[in-house]
């Protein structure tokens, strides 16, 4: 580490305590400066340990297991939070799950471990080996900073003053936001910013900077309450342990791809390689660029970073720039609908999750289609001239603006620099040949002479058998394929079967349907057979059947069947009708009307007038036949008799009151 002049921390949990448990866990603890020990707790909270860590803040707080102060991983935050910024936690024993004893440290590093250790003793070795530079660093947050600026107050729902308030919140949003940027950029710090606006503003703003808290916090002040907010926080990042000594980086051959991003609150970015081929594809919520850079030089090397509007954003320039790449940016904006197709397209390598990582491969696959001719020259000249170089490598110098022929020289001239080490050929004593020393390699050669032999024995007996499988596999496959032929031909023929048997069931169906209707029909046939040869007989009449008794139903049964004089007319409902209606009947000088239900007394009366009889249809035994209907002839002849004689005596009855009428007349005018 160099300077142990700082302070650490070492603690190890009790005994019978965990971090998991409902029970508030206790701690060793060991304060230690310069390898001495300054003071000593056997037994301490986790509270009162971590409260000791704000009060001397210091450098290291070492532990040889951080999960005996946390439970799991989501707690480090909060432990990270509640110490100072400046405090750094240790893992002596290396990266999980690959831990080594504490105690193997210990004595590896010339530390005096004896026994089974006690807690104030590994929290002890725990400082000790921190100072001596062992161990793994906890990162929990980047060297960035966050520095959020929102409303602090909620608008409403309404009211005649509420655009003025929302107005005045946006400006002073917009305002702060911008003395942050002026403070950011006279301290000479990058950052990145992302804006939400409004109609009167900034509705909220949020800028990442690239520095660590306490500098931004000398800076910024934070701020609660009031119209705005200020909010400044370290950037979370996934928790990671970094070795305190330096590590051994063994070189690798680069992999180079095209870097396509769509920057926002919500950033995605995709990995295309020089074939085509998606990586990676991923989005996340605040990802930064520092973020972004770190995960895609995990993958490998952008040659070329794109973007899929025309107008180059800032994120995307700041991301070029940072790693030497060339921008890529359509000629004119790319409609949804070709994005939306690209990306089905490509969906069988990496499906786009959302709208941000749809957006971030189009920009790659169109920076890949723009290139994609250069990159084919550069195939061919590598495969008709049989060049071997790094084809990757090649066309990554290519894509960012160098010819062919200056990056075959680079790549040339980089190769010249690598000196190959030939191991030097050590002589080879030759023992001298003695009679014992032949007469061992004359035996060892009869020896091999006869194994030769017996190999080729074998060798002829294995090609021997091999030749009997041969015909042997020809024998089977003669018999298979007449098993084949036969078995082609069953299943054909149950085909056949099964297929006509279907057929016949269907058939059998039909005719048993068609059966049943010609049943039907066959009796129907019968009974205006029967009513046939009544009517030729002069036993029944035909009636006319009328569904209402009323204008509309008579004039529609004229326009389409017709009445004629001396007609019978069936009415099927006989109320509705007046004596209009029965006018009609009337004028067309039908013989009579059969009802089978009540008529009213005005129509009947106006169609007795008209020597008309109205019938009930029960009288005169009335038939139906479907759509035609039939009444007794000799009945009906004896009901309309019945109402001639009845029409007589009521005319008679009517001419004698007419004449007593007549005289009482003549009588009174005589008397006056």
């Amino acid at each position: 580490m160099g300077d142990n002049s700082e302070i650490i921390v070492g603690f190890d949990i009790l005994p019978s305590h965990s971090a998991s448990s409902k029970r508030a866990p206790k701690f060793a603890c060991v304060v230690t400066r310069d390898e001495i020990i300054l003071n000593e707790y056997p037994e301490i909270s986790r509270g009162a340990l971590l409260k000791l860590v704000r009060d001397i803040v210091p450098k290291w707080f070492s532990t040889d297991n951080i999960f005996e102060i946390v439970p799991d991983t989501k707690s480090l935050f909060h432990l990270v939070d509640r110490i100072p910024p400046e405090t750094r936690i240790i893992q002596v024993t290396g990266v999980p799950p690959r831990q080594t004893p504490l105690k193997i440290l210990a004595k590896r590093h010339g530390l005096i471990a004896r026994g089974k250790l006690t807690p104030l003793e590994s929290a002890r070795i725990a400082a000790q080996l921190t100072a001596k530079g062992v161990g793994h660093s906890l990162e929990c947050f980047s060297e960035q900073t966050e520095i959020k600026v929102t409303r602090g107050r909620k608008p409403g729902r309404g009211g005649q003053s509420a655009n003025r308030f929302r107005r005045r919140v946006h400006s002073q949003i917009q305002q702060m936001t911008r003395f942050i940027e002026s403070e950011i950029k006279a301290a000479g710090i990058d950052y990145d910013i992302d804006i939400r606006a409004s109609d009167f503003g900034y509705a909220s703003a949020r800028l990442i900077t690239y520095a660590t808290l306490p500098i931004i916090n000398g800076i910024i002040k934070g701020k609660r309450g009031g119209d705005f907010n200020i909010i400044i926080s370290p950037v979370r990042k996934r928790v990671e342990f970094l070795s305190l000594e330096p590590q051994h980086v063994t070189q690798i051959k680069p992999r180079y791809f095209i870097l396509g991003i769509d920057p926002g609150t919500t950033a995605a970015y995709c990995l295309l390689t020089l074939e085509g081929q998606v990586r990676v594809l991923k989005s996340r919520k605040g990802l930064t660029r520092a973020d972004l850079i770190r995960e895609v030089y995990e993958n490998g090397i952008p040659a070329i970073v794109a973007s899929d509007v025309p107008q180059v954003p800032h994120f995307v320039e700041k991301i070029a720039s940072t790693v030497n790449a060339p921008v890529f940016t359509p000629k004119k904006p790319i409609a949804v609908v070709d994005k939306q197709e690209l990306a089905r397209e490509y969906s069988t390598d990496k499906r786009a999750r959302n709208a941000h990582e749809r957006d971030a491969l189009t920009a790659a696959v169109y920076a890949y289609r723009s290139i994609l001719p250069k990159l084919q020259q550069i195939d061919r000249m590598i495969r008709e001239q049989q060049l071997s170089v790094d084809r990757n490598y090649l066309k990554a110098l290519v894509i960012k603006g160098t010819s062919i022929n200056e990056a075959l020289a680079i790549i040339e001239s980089e190769s010249a620099e690598i000196i190959e080490s030939i191991p030097e050929k050590l002589p080879i004593k030759e023992e001298p040949l003695t009679q014992e020393r032949y007469d061992a390699l004359q035996t060892k050669v009869e020896q091999m002479d006869s194994d030769n032999n017996l190999l080729l024995d074998e060798i002829n007996d294995l090609k021997r058998f091999v030749e009997y499988l041969k015909f042997r596999e020809s024998e089977l496959s003669d018999s298979l394929e007449i098993v084949n032929n036969e078995n082609y031909w069953k299943v054909k023929r149950d085909r056949e079967v099964a297929k006509n048997q279907s057929a016949l069931k269907k058939s059998q169906q039909e005719i048993t349907s068609l059966g049943k209707q010609v049943e039907d029909l066959s009796k129907h046939l019968e009974r205006l057979k029967g009513v046939k040869r009544l009517e030729m007989r002069g036993d029944t009449l035909a009636v006319k059947v009328i569904p209402h008794f009323t204008r509309e139903s008579i004039e529609e049964y004229t326009k389409k069947v017709g009445l004629k004089r001396n007609d019978i007319i069936l009415f099927e409902d006989a109320s509705g009708g007046g004596p209009q209606t029965a006018r009609i009947l009337i004028d067309n000088e039908i013989r009579a009307v059969v009802v089978d239900t009540t008529l009213s007394h005005l129509p009947q009366d106006e169609l007795i007038k008209a020597l008309i009889p109205v019938i009930d249809a029960k009288q005169v035994d009335l038939q139906r036949v479907d759509e035609f209907a039939f009444i007794n002839r000799g009945k009906f002849e004896y009901q309309l008799q019945t109402f001639i004689k009845t029409v007589r005596k009521q005319a008679q009855q009517k001419g004698e009151e007419q004449l007593v009428e007549l005289i009482e007349r003549y009588r009174r005018e005589i008397e006056r």
